[in-house]
């Protein structure tokens, strides 16, 4: 495509055996709020087993203004597809989407607005509303929103080296090609977490993210994803991978990423600090039991896995005097099978 032809945005959606809800979002993406914006769509299939690659080819084969292309990535891991879905963009912003997701009607021509609004910003994301499919239980509330994908602010705020502690989720997400390059993209490391370690490192590099409640995408929450079991699982997982890449070691109490200090205390590989976490929670949790509140018991009993993961992990690397600052664990270092 020459440079008169060349979209203003990207759309990269990477997606794996959900056949059914990617006809979904395709129809959405293709059917936005008509504006001159010219943009694409990338489906990047990460090696599906169902009926992906026949949904895709429909898709890249139908008229419309909008193009598709359909692209094909044998090594398992959503790192891997946005990365080659980056690669072959030919929009300067890269705009991501998750394969469960609507976007709202006007989500491409709001993603562009928003970088030209805002120039200043090298990432933005926005909300992740739910659509539930079951009732949600009782104990479930916003605190845990994070482990089924879902995320709602009622205000704009700003990220960077100063307010680090928030995370832009890569489901509904977009960042300025200059700035995605430099800092290498996805790491095929971080299977899960990828979002929150990819961002410190923009951070680090010293740029900045948005997120805007005006970018709303939707999310169908299975009814898998609403057990105690799922969460907890999830925590222990969040856990293993905050420790690998030390989030807790360089981004303070008031929200700072700061450089790690060598010669602060730890236990086993852990800040001490994150041990009184654990009083504390664990002093929650029994006080929850005593006043029957089991949203809040719930609640400190999730931390509590997360910490535990946390703890492990640690652990292992001090065994393995691989717990240096700035050390990183190798894909073979999985999370603990977490009941």
């Amino acid at each position: 495509m020459d440079s008169a032809g060349k979209p203003d945005v990207s759309v990269i959606i990477p997606t794996r055996n959900r056949a059914g809800s990617l006809g979904c979002l395709l129809h959405a993406l293709r059917h936005q709020t008509p504006c001159s914006l010219r943009y694409e769509i990338l489906i990047v299939d990460n090696a599906s087993t169902d009926d992906t690659p026949a949904v895709a080819r429909g898709a890249v084969k139908a008229p419309s203004r909008v193009p598709v292309r359909y692209l094909y990535e044998p090594r398992r891991g959503v790192s891997f597809a946005r990365n080659l879905g980056a690669a072959h963009a030919r929009a300067d912003l890269l705009a991501f989407l998750d394969d469960d997701g609507i976007p709202n009607p006007r989500w491409v021509s709001s993603v562009w607005q928003a970088f030209a609004d805002y120039p200043e910003a090298d990432c933005i994301g926005g909300r992740l509303l739910p659509h539930w499919t079951v009732p949600p239980p009782r104990w479930m509330s916003p605190a845990h929103w994070g482990a089924v994908a879902l995320q709602d602010r009622p205000s704009p705020m700003w990220l960077g080296r100063d307010s680090a502690a928030s995370c832009l989720l890569t489901a509904n997400f977009a960042c300025r090609r200059e700035a995605f390059e430099q800092v290498g993209g996805f790491s095929p490391r971080f299977p899960r977490c990828q979002d929150r370690e990819f961002e410190l490192r923009l951070w680090t590099a010293g740029k900045r993210g948005l997120f805007l409640p005006s970018l709303d995408v939707t999310v169908e929450v299975p009814a898998d994803r609403l057990t105690k079991r799922y969460h907890r699982r999830w925590q222990a997982t969040t856990g293993h991978y905050h420790a690998i890449m030390r989030y807790r070691d360089t981004v303070d109490a008031s929200g700072r990423l700061v450089p790690e200090n060598p010669a602060a205390r730890r236990f086993f590989g852990t800040p001490l600090f994150l041990y009184r976490d654990a009083f504390q929670h664990a002093t929650g949790w029994a006080q929850a039991i005593v006043t029957g509140n089991s949203t809040a018991r719930f609640f400190h009993e999730s931390r509590l896995f997360y910490l535990r993961s946390f703890v492990a992990t640690r652990f292992r690397s001090w065994l393995s005097a691989d717990d240096a600052p700035h050390a990183r664990v190798e894909d073979a270092c999985l999370p603990p099978n977490t009941p």
